[in-house]
Order: structure tokens, then sequence, then C-alpha cells
């Protein structure tokens, strides 16, 4: 009889860790100047080379996607690859969800990728879509990557191992 209460115990754990993996909370973009895009998602910046910026997404981050800039949504690609540990240069090879967000200052584009335990995006945005800033978009579920490209002319602020909310930290 004591290993039910095990199970239930363990089951009742795992079901805890999968509400707050999930969770969304909204965020309150407080930047003036709305052309001034933010980040896509919560984690640690990995590396940022000019207009390129790589964050990773542990598991204890909120794994939801907020939109960097009002846009329209110009295109969505789906990238078929391999499923290797986020945080490795490696994993620019591994499959995800490519999203450029056409804006006024020009297109953003964010590549949401899976790791070894994510094999699983979801977006509930389609090509076409008028997207306001800092409001969901999509998942990736159980820990991840995600890619940022801004225009050739811009030049990130962020620096390598600092920490981004999504829908709030300024990315220039």
């Amino acid at each position: 009889m004591k290993k039910i209460y095990i199970v239930y115990f363990i089951s009742f754990l795992i079901i805890l860790f999968l509400a707050y993996f999930t969770r969304k909370p909204e965020r309150i973009n407080t930047i003036e100047d709305k052309n001034i895009p933010v980040s896509p998602c919560d984690g640690t910046v990995m590396n940022v080379d000019k207009n390129e910026i790589s964050v990773f997404l542990s598991v204890l981050d909120v794994h939801w996607q907020y939109v960097p800039i009002k846009s329209k949504i110009k295109s969505i690609e789906t990238i078929h690859g391999k499923h290797k540990m986020a945080f490795k240069p490696v994993s620019e090879h591994n499959a995800g969800v490519k999203v450029i967000f056409s804006s006024e200052i020009g297109d953003i584009e964010v590549t949401q990728r899976v790791g070894f335990l994510a094999r699983r995006i979801k977006n509930n945005i389609k090509i076409g879509d008028e997207v306001d800033q800092s409001k969901p978009y999509g998942i990736i579920r159980l820990g991840s990557r995600v890619d940022i490209v801004l225009p050739n002319e811009m030049k990130s602020v962020l620096k390598k191992g600092q920490k981004v909310i999504g829908g709030e930290t300024p990315l220039i």
C-alpha cells in the first residue's frame, strides 16, 4: 500500500513541474519607443555577434516566446535537424522553427531550436498575421535555445551571460 502513495507523490511532483514549466506569464513592455525590439524569450545569452544573438533556455526558464516587435509574420519555416544539447555550438544544426517578423525597422528573424530533451515547438501564428510586441506566440517544450537575427545595421546591446526576459528586455 505504501508503494502506491510513492507513485502518487512522484506523479504529483511531475504534474507540478510540468505546470511550472509551461507557465505563460503576461509581459508588460515598459519601453516607450515601440520600434526597439525586445527579447523573444527568457534565458541566458550564450552568444552575441553584432546583430546575431543566441539565448539558452534552462528548464527553469519560461519557455513561451514573445513577439519582439509590432510586425507582420512574413514567413515560417520548419528546420529539420538533430537534437543535440542546446547550449553547445553544434546545436545550430538542431531542428527548429524560423519565424520572420516584418516591421517598420526591418525584418527580425527568430529561430526556436529544440534541444536534447525538447522535441516539440508549438506556435499559434500564421503567415500574414499582424502581431503586437510582447504578446506570446509559441512555446518550446523541455529545454531549448532561441536564435535572433536583427536587421544588418543594428547592433545588440546584450552581453554574454546576461539574463533576458521575453517581451521586456530591449535587444538594442
